[in-house]
């Protein structure tokens, strides 16, 4: 269920967590309407990003995918599950170094009050142990189901994570649905399929009556489907009934999801699924939006326009957690927090449009190596500090610089 966009949030982690090494200081990340996590491989973003989706939507996915055991169970069931299948032989506990780690979570909010909850993981013996509050809460969440299981089917998700596998959901969306489901996948990768269903039913009527779409499906057409050459169909009758395609620009004829280049077949299921949203009731939305690597297979133009989606969300009151590794994604952010310091609030040519600007005070970025997380975001100015990032591009000057000086300086 949507709330507004003031909530306060935070995660923690205190001990050693994969590549998270927060052994002497607690990494504390501060959470804002939209917060970027970038780094090399390896690094933690997206363990750090699916932690924070569990707590975010803790009560849907125990009461969904937990089969209702105590809450001890109950929360490594989903913990483990966001990682992996029902079939791996995987545990959490691989990632804890030392005896044990603590997951803090905290979001406060006008309406709804506070949330503060710890998880523990413990390495000996694969315990994952919600802390007193937090187990308590679960416990209720459970009971409500054992008393009355039809409830289960009353909790509405409240976020949405974008797997980084989105050309995965192309290969099958059309061939095996069922296979998108199935409990071998990660609950992220479930859960997303759920959504991508939810969506095609929404777009199928609007295909039916074109005068219901909102007017924020055409404004991220207008945003998206140039930089991408297309967009993508679901078919309401024919041969093609109950399929997505893909129309490609200036074209009347659809091709097959799965034939389109690979930057389509990655962007179309967040595009698509971001249109339906609006179509739905606010209660049925979810208010957090988790996407990995939002820029993957795309040219720089389509990257651009791709961060523009994820700030045209943001101001329409999600929370977004990205993941990336496009220095491209912070300088069009940065452009767009400028934008909204320094010019009036009308549109102009050449610049971004208003409601794509981005106050300051709603963006947050953390620099993953290293094993912790650095703000990259500068308190004064709101913008992000790019020479925290670019010592790669500067080795690569430099090294320029000197190959082009051998002859003349090097004998």
């Amino acid at each position: 269920m949507m709330t507004n966009n003031n909530n306060q949030e935070s995660i923690q982690i205190s001990g050693h967590l994969g590549p998270i090494k927060a052994l002497d200081v607690p990494l504390t990340l501060e959470i804002s309407p939209l917060t970027v996590f970038i780094g090399p491989q390896g690094t933690g973003k997206s363990l750090v990003s699916q932690l924070l989706y569990f707590f975010r939507d803790a009560q849907y996915l125990i009461s969904t995918h937990s089969k209702q055991e105590e809450p001890e169970g109950s929360v490594r069931k989903v913990v483990e599950g966001i990682r992996s299948g029902e079939n791996s032989k995987r545990s959490f506990s691989s990632f804890v170094m030392g005896d044990k780690v603590d997951i803090s979570y905290t979001n406060e909010d006008n309406h709804q009050g506070k949330d503060d909850w710890t998880i523990t993981c413990y390495e000996s013996n694969r315990t994952i142990r919600p802390k007193s509050k937090f187990n308590q809460e679960i416990q209720s969440w459970l009971m409500k189901i054992v008393d009355n299981p039809s409830l289960s089917g009353d909790v509405q998700s409240n976020a949405l994570f974008v797997p980084a596998e989105r050309s995965f959901f192309s290969r099958l969306i059309n061939s095996d649905p069922q296979s998108l489901g199935g409990s071998e996948l990660p609950i992220t990768m479930r859960e997303f399929t759920r959504f991508l269903f939810k969506s095609a039913d929404t777009h199928q009527k609007w295909q039916e009556d074109f005068q219901e779409q909102p007017l924020e499906v055409k404004e991220i057409d207008r945003l998206i489907t140039h930089e991408l050459r297309g967009h993508a169909v679901f078919s309401r009758k024919g041969l093609y009934a109950r399929r997505w395609q893909w129309m490609p620009e200036e074209s009347n004829r659809p091709i097959e999801i799965e034939m389109a280049s690979s930057g389509q077949m990655e962007t179309w299921p967040m595009v698509s699924i971001a249109q339906a949203m609006f179509g739905w009731k606010t209660s049925q939305r979810p208010l957090f939006i988790h996407i990995e690597e939002p820029e993957t297979h795309l040219h720089p133009s389509a990257q651009v326009a791709i961060t523009k989606l994820l700030t045209y969300l943001c101001n329409k009151g999600f929370r977004l957690v990205i993941t990336t590794h496009s220095m491209l994604v912070l300088y069009v952010l940065n452009n767009l927090v400028l934008a909204a310091q320094n010019l009036p609030e009308e549109n102009f040519d050449n610049l971004p449009d208003a409601s794509l600007r981005l106050a300051p005070n709603q963006l947050s970025a953390y620099l993953f190596s290293d094993g912790t997380a650095i703000s990259i975001r500068d308190r004064e100015s709101g913008q992000l500090d790019e020479s925290k990032l670019s010592s790669v591009l500067g080795n690569l000057e430099t090294q320029y610089n000197q190959i082009q000086a051998y002859d003349i300086l090097w004998r």
